[in-house]
């Protein structure tokens, strides 16, 4: 009798256990990281029933360019976002490596490393040393990436054709790594760039300037860009982060090299996490044009599964879906915009005496494109995109006059609407 009610004492204590543990499996979720501030509390309890940012892959500032601004696609949009090839908002060009707009991980996947993300730990055998290191110095290497814009047109009158080409290469360099106020070890992405602009017209008039003729608009045969960009995207807290870019560089003829040949631009837009796959975002960009100096940056990013992303961002909005995936890439779609053009100097040698004078112009235009893009699945590999759009709004607009420069007469010559075509490489 006594081994039976002790069976039974056990059997139920048992059962007791199971059913415990049970309930609790079932109950179990992610416990949230430790709360920086009251807002990412107030996150950290909305109704969504789960963690404001689940910690997602480190950003390794050594890592192959491919994983980082085009990852792998996967299953869960929060810990590995779509890809995009962002346009630029701070000179209107397409994106580049290391300057993307895609919201940026969220902690460290190993926080309790001794060493940041990305350096080697201590070797133990010579050619271990060597192999560490020779791949700490490739990876430190971002990427490359080229692309060729044709904005079509005759040449004739008004009717402007463009050129633009231009490649860079990205640059990582480790910066506030251990920060409290850098938890996604945001490194510092460093790009040097060169860029080339053929202009085909407008068409000037033969008597332009003579026999008290106003002077025609005028354009240098070829015009190039030579910049340094930096970046640095960090997150301050599981709520807010930031978007900072600084652009300096030359923009001329090689004719000319003066105050105005030289332009500095940049962008400084806050983020706001307020779920796992919404992202706000508020700044200002600054172009450093002549007709327009600065522009307002508002709008989100909304990542809603893991085959389509939403920008709807000004002054650069873009939304793209995946289509379809080959073995070695998958395949995107996408709608975009944004606010084209630039600034450059040049001599007008048809203007102003003998010798000219120094002209200071803008390129102005709005362009909206139909695209798709393709991006590895690899750590590694190429990607591309094509698209063909409509630029409209097209404008130059001259400093110092077409006429004499004493005057200081600004002229704005409005060009015809047109179609654009782009094509980029990255690796």
């Amino acid at each position: 009798m006594r081994v039976t009610l002790f069976s039974l004492i056990v059997l139920f204590v048992g059962i007791s256990v199971f059913i415990t543990d049970t309930d609790a499996a079932a109950q179990t979720v992610q416990i949230p990281p430790p709360a920086s501030s009251s807002l990412d509390r107030i996150a950290q309890a909305s109704p969504y029933g789960y963690p404001l940012s689940p910690p997602p892959p480190a950003w390794d500032p050594y890592g192959p360019q491919a994983s980082q601004i085009y990852p792998v696609p996967a299953t869960n949009p929060g810990t590995n976002p779509p890809p995009t090839w962002a346009t630029s908002a701070v000179n209107g060009q397409p994106g580049y490596p290391g300057y993307s707009t895609a919201p940026p991980p969220i902690v460290p996947s190993n926080p309790s490393s001794t060493l940041p993300v990305g350096y080697p730990q201590p070797p133990t055998q010579q050619s271990e040393w060597f192999q560490q290191t020779y791949q700490q110095s490739m990876r430190a290497y971002q990427g490359v990436r080229g692309s060729w814009t044709y904005i079509l047109g005759t040449g004739r009158g008004n009717s402007v054709a463009v050129n633009e080409l231009d490649t860079s290469a990205t640059f990582a360099l480790p910066f506030f790594m251990n920060s409290p106020a850098n938890i996604n070890r945001a490194p510092l992405l460093l790009t040097p760039g060169f860029g080339m602009q053929l202009w085909g017209g407008p068409q000037s008039s033969p008597l332009a300037g003579v026999a008290g003729q106003p002077f025609s608009p005028q354009l240098p045969g070829n015009t190039y860009d030579s910049f340094l960009d930096a970046a640095w995207n960090p997150q301050f807290t599981p709520l807010f982060g930031a978007e900072f870019g600084l652009r300096l560089g030359i923009y001329s003829n090689w004719d000319v090299l003066v105050t105005d040949s030289w332009r500095l631009m940049g962008r400084a837009i806050g983020t706001l996490n307020m779920t796992p796959t919404f992202q706000g975002k508020l700044g200002v960009i600054y172009l450093d044009r002549n007709q327009v100096k600065i522009l307002p940056a508002v709008g989100f990013t909304w990542t809603p599964n893991a085959t389509s992303q939403y920008d709807i961002f000004f002054p650069a909005p873009r939304a793209m879906w995946r289509f379809g995936q080959t073995r070695r890439h998958a395949w995107w779609g996408y709608v975009a915009g944004e606010y084209g053009g630039g600034r450059w100097t040049f001599r007008n040698v048809n203007a102003g005496g003998s010798k000219g004078f120094i002209q200071n112009f803008d390129y102005n235009d709005i362009r909206i494109s139909l695209g798709t893009e393709w991006v590895p699945l690899a750590t590694t590999g190429f990607s591309g995109n094509f698209e063909i759009g409509y630029a409209f709004y097209r404008q130059l607009f001259y400093v110092n006059g077409v006429g004499d420069p004493a005057t200081g007469i600004q002229q704005i010559v409005d060009l015809p609407s047109t179609i654009m075509f782009r094509l980029g490489l990255a690796y």
